[in-house]
């Protein structure tokens, strides 16, 4: 090849990765998501990844859990439920959660196994 041909198959060659480097920029942007990390399908809400027990079923986060609250995180089955109020007020406090799983809390959240619940 001659030095005129080989300057110009540098310079193309160059060009193409500049203009390669350039554009791909845009593809690998990172941005955040307005709406939040793990949002529900079509709710608008975030979904309650790495929450366990009592802090995922208080929805109105006063520290306890209640018969509706309950049954809104199993699906409408509230038949555990008194099982599981151990001083029977009609509310699960963490502790009285803590002491029915017991050994149970093996286990992480977001593999299935959130507090040995199944």
């Amino acid at each position: 090849m001659s030095s005129k041909t080989t300057k110009t198959v540098v310079l193309v060659a160059g060009a193409a990765l500049a203009g390669g480097i350039a554009l791909s920029g845009s593809a690998f942007a990172m941005t955040d998501l307005a709406s939040g990390y793990m949002v529900s399908a079509g709710e608008g809400t975030k979904a309650a990844e790495g929450k366990c027990g009592l802090e995922k079923m208080d929805a109105d986060k006063d520290g306890k859990v209640s018969q509706a609250e309950f049954g809104a995180a199993h699906n409408g089955d509230t038949s555990k439920f008194a099982t599981h109020d151990a001083n029977k007020d009609g509310f699960l406090s963490a502790d009285e959660l803590k002491a029915k799983k017991g050994d149970k809390m093996e286990g992480k959240c977001g593999e299935g196994k959130c507090g040995g619940m199944a």
